[in-house]
């Protein structure tokens, strides 16, 4: 067998594990939202801390391979091994949700004068390119509606066209009071690396979900002392 078939066979070999990777990855995101429905539908124990997240498919957890490693689930797992307390999630996040869509499909849903923490990521304005105006005021009406003192609103990945959007994001937070999780931060030190995304990219895989709940534990924390 010539080295150029070898090669071909290998080449073959590699494409066909990738591609069913992918489908593995695909299947298990389309679950997802499947699991959140029913976790928010399980009764809270009595003493359970209340946590609501708002946003698109990172905060949906795509690209992990268990949503329990996602975003939000750390977060909550963060909160229960802190407090001792189980916490009731209620994900309401949906892919592609900009700003706008989170108001429209989300928050209505969403019962806010109970919740312990209230999280938020959506880079979905930034990526679908919302006009700087309307995503100003899209923030300052949604960010209306959130009890700043209980609220936790992430920063932007490092995408292209972030600084505007960014600049936008934190202006709003900072004016409502509102924590940010510093994504940056983390994002340009411990999880710089190329082995944090998924095989359905931009999205992270569990690894990359673990670093960016690392930007959520101090203001999370701040929030919610533990016990």
């Amino acid at each position: 067998m010539t080295i150029r078939r070898l090669s071909l066979i290998a080449a073959a070999s590699v494409v066909a594990v990738l591609g069913s990777g992918v489908a593995l990855t695909a299947a298990r995101a389309a679950d997802h939202p499947r699991y959140w429905r029913e976790l928010a539908a399980r009764p809270a124990a009595p003493d359970a801390l209340r946590m609501v997240a708002f946003g698109d498919s990172c905060v949906v957890g795509v690209g992990a391979l268990d949503p329990r490693n996602s975003l939000v689930g750390r977060i909550a797992r963060d909160l229960e091994q802190r407090t001792g307390r189980s916490v009731h999630v209620t994900n309401l996040a949906a892919a592609g949700a900009t700003t706008d869509e989170i108001l429209r499909d989300q928050v209505q849903r969403a019962d806010l004068a109970t919740a312990d923490l209230i999280v938020v990521a959506t880079p979905s304005d930034l990526e679908s390119r919302v006009p700087l105006p309307d995503y100003r005021r899209d923030l300052l009406r949604f960010t209306a509606l959130l009890p700043a003192d209980r609220t936790v609103i992430s920063d932007l990945p490092l995408e292209p066209g972030r600084n505007a959007y960014q600049s936008v994001l934190a202006d709003v937070a900072d004016e409502r009071r509102i924590r940010r999780a510093d994504f940056a931060s983390v994002f340009t030190g411990p999880g710089r690396r190329l082995d944090i995304f998924s095989l359905l990219p931009p999205h992270l895989n569990d690894r990359g979900y673990r670093y960016w709940s690392d930007a959520f534990q101090r203001p999370t924390r701040e929030i919610v002392p533990g016990g």
